[in-house]
């Protein structure tokens, strides 16, 4: 009897303890959760571009040429930075050769940021860079909090919470040069590293004359956002993209 009475005590309070894991497992991810209802968007550059204020004041013409390499076909990034180059007041030219500026920009890529490509990876390579890399433990990355310790059940409650509400992140990233006209000749060496097979490579040097400076960078964004919305996210990093580019004029 006393041993009946003993297993009834024992059930009843695995009954009680079960519920307790789940709300406890899941408060940490619940609440990353609701921090991030809201999209929230940050941009970096890989090198900081000053151009002269002076051809600045007196060149207002831009010609633009982007190409998109991305998986994110469903928008215009070229019409979607220069419509933001004529709110600044810029007008768009057709003729790089009578612009003050050429903007050149390759939209690399738009999608899910993933454990082989980060947004710190993307950085780090730099213009032309590669577009793979893992965290680097810089302040961009972050960790969605969860419990450890809590057992089967705590593991149990974590996957179905998770299965349910996830914080996620999306990446864009765009390779940009900025060619600015010059009053003096700009000179200059190219230099190419061609391969030739696995194990030949061909160097090759040209002088280069132009009547432009040049200006390299790269640009990456990241949101995140509980549950976010493909379309949505890429479309705000595409808007904060060209954003951050006009923001160098």
């Amino acid at each position: 009897m006393f041993s009946l009475k003993g297993n009834v005590i024992r059930i009843v309070g695995i009954l009680i303890l079960i519920p307790t894991i789940f709300i406890f497992s899941g408060c940490a991810g619940t609440m990353h959760a609701i921090q991030n209802r809201e999209m929230s968007l940050s941009a970096k550059m890989s090198d900081t571009i000053f151009l002269d204020p002076e051809i600045l004041n007196k060149n207002r013409s831009v010609f633009v040429r982007v190409t998109n390499t991305s998986d994110f076909q469903e928008i215009d990034f070229a019409e979607l930075l220069k419509g933001k180059l004529i709110a600044k007041s810029f007008s768009i030219t057709n003729s790089p050769s009578s612009a003050g500026y050429i903007i050149q920009a390759n939209l690399l890529h738009m999608g899910a940021e993933r454990e082989d490509l980060t947004a710190e990876g993307m950085l780090a390579g730099g213009f032309g860079g590669a577009m793979g890399g893992t965290r680097i433990g810089s302040g961009w990355t972050s960790a969605i909090a969860g419990a450890t310790g809590m057992g089967i059940v705590g593991s149990i409650a974590g996957g179905i919470a998770g299965s349910m509400i996830h914080v996620d992140t999306y990446l864009g990233a765009v390779d940009i040069q900025v060619k600015e006209i010059s009053e003096g000749a700009v000179k200059g060496v190219m230099k190419t590293d061609a391969k030739q097979g696995s194990s030949t490579t061909l160097q090759t040097e040209k002088e280069v004359k132009s009547n432009f400076q040049e200006y390299r960078t790269r640009i990456v964004v990241k949101a995140t956002q509980t549950n976010i919305n493909r379309q949505k996210a890429c479309n705000a990093i595409a808007d904060r993209l060209a954003m951050q580019i006009v923001g160098m004029f």
